[in-house]
């Protein structure tokens, strides 16, 4: 009786709304569009009071949003279903909303319209961050939502639009969402909203969830400077001394630390064990300092990109990741480029999935020979919530250093480190440590989790230290964190105050001593080479020569331009980059030999894992892995005479195949 009630109280309001939008549809989509602007705010910033106060003290960006939101939903008056078409357009925001929402349960950074781009890759790591059970309810309203859909559309009436009403509609919508828009512009200077850009968590702060969701969808790239000519850009070009080429040429390995961080920079936290002994140690001895990095949280692709290319990501669009957007189609230059023009090879390591970040084609934009995922590595353990621990990277980085007589330059990636910490709680790990975190008693065990992973990298650290040292040839070792972890950590909490800052450390062999500073993260490669005497290309010698200079800024967005997305003025009109043929793993896949008996199908051949499958005329088989030589696969009956077989390298979150052995004929 009840479910009659409440099923005819749905119905009555329903039609309320039916006939409300029915009489008055262009006020009846302003007030919806208010009330989604006010929700989505509500939403992504876990407070309702948090949304309303947004509307309150920023009413104009409020109606920015509002006027986005509005403009869509305008739209679907254009079209003869749009009775269906206004809902699903609102259930659209709300879906996004309520994602941006979750994303900040988990990670710092709210949700942008590049992490559609990146959704594949986070598709293989979801189950870190939520239950089963939830993941179970999230597919089951997609499938509920798609059967909605499915029937709204059957079932919906088809009317003749009004164009001349619906057009001015849409048009006062948009010139409504510009207007205010523009009036934002206005309202700050350049040089504030940039500053507030370059910071997406306090961009979508002060503008909302709309308008940087927006802004993001459309703001990429590098904007073209305001002096952008061949004359320009010769100018700065010519004011730049060569290179320098040093007299040793020492092997360079570049770690770059997951959600690394020295606790002790955490006001109200202590800690009877120092977790980061070794690392310590290293800041105590050998140059090190602060590292401004693009991302707090997450975001371990774009500090890569910033150290590796020596370009900043403020010039380039809200939120984006370059790895997703301008290197998939346009190589450039790097430290590894600029090494391997003095006889160096380029090798990255990484013990993750190869396709994270499509890092398995933007490696090969960014001048690497070898690439080296975890798909092609043997012996690994797992830390409790299912990350590869960093112990593994000592004996692949060697495996590099060894591989030939050329000097070396290795970029390694670890993964320990990573979150989601609560998912890895052990009361016991708490009480082993003897930590407190008195500003956040919820979370005391989550950081005592993570600290003991801070323990093991830090053992991974002394272990690689030590095997340089060991080998007997000249090197140098930086060492640096990608990002803070994702911990609800405020720099009014931080003893530097600054939540975007890491640390970095510079370990050689070498005796050479250059000075403590801090840096950002595209200034790092260009400060190791200096002090390796080396000096690399325009975008290295650049920083080296002219940090610190009036026009600085001014002139690195100019490169910044010219070489990603400008006419190559700097090379002589022409891009001297191209990706590079990257190979998957230091040594490729080898099949040898064949053979089939009692049902089973045996492989033997080298570099085997247990990502190895065996494929039959292009058909993969259950493939067991044996040992790193020997695959096998049961089969009921041997191969038909002439058949293809590969041994192929499927990447680990099942996205697709990053090598494959030269074909063996049955």
């Amino acid at each position: 009786m009840r479910d009659g009630k409440a099923t005819s109280k749905f119905q009555r309001l329903r039609g309320q709304l039916r006939r409300w939008y029915d009489r008055r549809p262009v006020l009846f989509i302003v007030a919806l569009a208010l009330l989604l602007a006010l929700i989505l705010e509500m939403l992504g910033r876990h407070s309702p009071w948090d949304g309303l106060v947004f509307l309150c003290v920023h009413p104009v960006r409020f109606l920015a949003n509002a006027g986005i939101i509005m403009t869509t939903l305008a739209a679907s008056q254009l079209f003869k279903r749009r009775g269906f078409l206004l809902p699903f357009f609102a259930l659209l925001w709300l879906v996004l909303g309520l994602a941006n929402a979750v994303v900040r349960c988990f990670r710092s950074t709210p949700l942008g319209a590049v992490d559609l781009a990146i959704l594949p890759s986070a598709v293989s790591i979801i189950g870190v961050y939520v239950d089963a059970w939830m993941i179970v309810l999230a597919a089951a309203l997609l499938v509920a939502g798609a059967g909605w859909v499915i029937s709204a559309l059957i079932h919906s009436e088809r009317r003749q639009p009004e164009y001349r009403k619906a057009g001015a509609f849409v048009l006062a919508s948009a010139c409504l969402a510009g207007g205010c828009y523009g009036a934002t512009l206005l309202g700050s200077g350049r040089d504030e909203r940039a500053e507030v850009y370059s910071n997406i968590i306090d961009a979508y702060d002060q503008y909302g969830f709309v308008y940087c969701f927006c802004t993001g969808a459309i703001d990429r790239g590098v904007d073209e400077p305001e002096f952008y000519s061949q004359t320009d850009v010769d100018r700065l070009v010519k004011s730049l001394e060569k290179g320098a080429v040093p007299a040793v040429k020492p092997d360079i390995v570049m770690v770059q630390l997951e959600s690394f961080f020295d606790v002790y920079h955490l006001d109200d936290v202590t800690c009877d064990e120092d977790p980061i002994p070794v690392f310590r140690e290293l800041k105590e001895n050998y140059p090190s300092g602060f590292l401004t990095v693009p991302s707090v949280g997450a975001g371990t692709a774009n500090t890569e990109f910033e150290v590796l290319s020596g370009m900043s990501l403020d010039f380039f669009g809200m939120g984006e990741y370059p790895y997703m957007t301008i290197l998939q189609e346009e190589a450039c230059e790097t430290v590894a480029t600029d090494l391997k023009e003095l006889g160096y090879t380029a090798h990255a390591v990484h013990n993750n999935t190869g396709t994270f970040y499509m890092r398995n084609k933007v490696l090969a934009q960014l001048g690497f020979d070898t690439y080296t995922s975890i798909e092609f590595m043997n012996g690994i353990e797992y830390n409790p919530i299912g990350w590869a621990k960093d112990s593994i990277l000592t004996g692949e980085i060697m495996k590099a250093l060894q591989s030939s007589d050329d000097p070396h330059f290795v970029f390694a990636i670890t993964v320990q480190g990573h979150g989601k910490y609560q998912r890895g709680v052990d009361s016991a790990e708490a009480e082993e440590l003897d930590i407190t975190w008195a500003d956040d008693e919820e979370d005391q065990d989550a950081l005592a989790y993570y600290l003991s992973q801070l323990q093991e990298t830090d053992a991974f650290i002394g272990e690689l230290r030590d095997a340089l040292e060991a080998r007997g040839k000249p090197a140098v070792l930086v060492l640096y964190g990608d990002h803070l972890p994702n911990f609800d950590i405020g720099s009014d909490q931080l003893e530097n105050g600054d939540i975007f800052q890491t640390e970095y450390v510079i370990w050689n062999n070498m005796g050479l001593e250059p000075e403590d500073m801090d840096l950002s993260a595209y200034q790092l490669s260009a400060k190791v080479l200096e002090e390796a005497g080396i000096g690399g290309g325009i975008i290295t010698r650049y920083h080296q020569q002219m940090a610190g200079s009036p026009d600085y800024e001014t002139g690195l967005q100019l490169l910044e331009y010219d070489t990603l997305y400008g006419n190559f003025y700097c090379y002589g009109g022409t891009n001297p980059y191209t990706a590079s043929d990257l190979q998957m793993g230091l040594e490729p896949i080898e099949l040898r030999e064949a053979a089939w008996a009692d049902g089973v199908l045996t492989l033997t051949g080298e570099n085997f894992t247990s990502w190895s499958r065996i494929a039959v005329d292009g058909d993969e088989l259950d493939t067991v892995f044996v040992d790193e030589n020997t695959v096998t696969a049961e089969q009921e009956e041997p191969p038909a005479p002439g058949a293809v077989l590969t041994v192929r390298q499927r990447a680990a979150n099942k996205s697709g195949v990053l090598a494959e052995s030269d074909p063996y004929a049955w």
